[in-house]
């Protein structure tokens, strides 16, 4: 059997309710939170679309995750910086 690999987009696709809105912070510790987890790719947000995503991705650089990715979309914005793992 071929193991299950999940790609989980709270921090894109949950934050876009009206009148939901997470901080810097916040955002940070679920990515991390989602890292304890063991989820293995975490849709952060679109880079370029708002500080609040290039915030996320310059942060999250600072963290070593032990399990997730950052998918490709996030690689144009954060440059050749290491992200806990070799992004996908």
């Amino acid at each position: 059997m071929q193991p299950v690999q999940i790609y989980d987009t709270t921090l894109r696709d949950g934050t876009q309710a009206e009148d939901f809105n997470l901080s810097l912070e916040d955002r940070i510790r679920i990515a991390l939170k989602l890292d304890d987890l063991g989820i293995h790719y975490i849709e952060g947000g679109w880079p370029g679309s708002n500080p609040r995503d290039v915030g996320f991705f310059e942060e999250i650089q600072h963290y070593q995750l032990k399990t997730a990715r950052l998918p490709l979309s996030a690689l144009p914005t954060i440059l050749a910086k290491p992200l806990g793992r070799t992004p996908i």
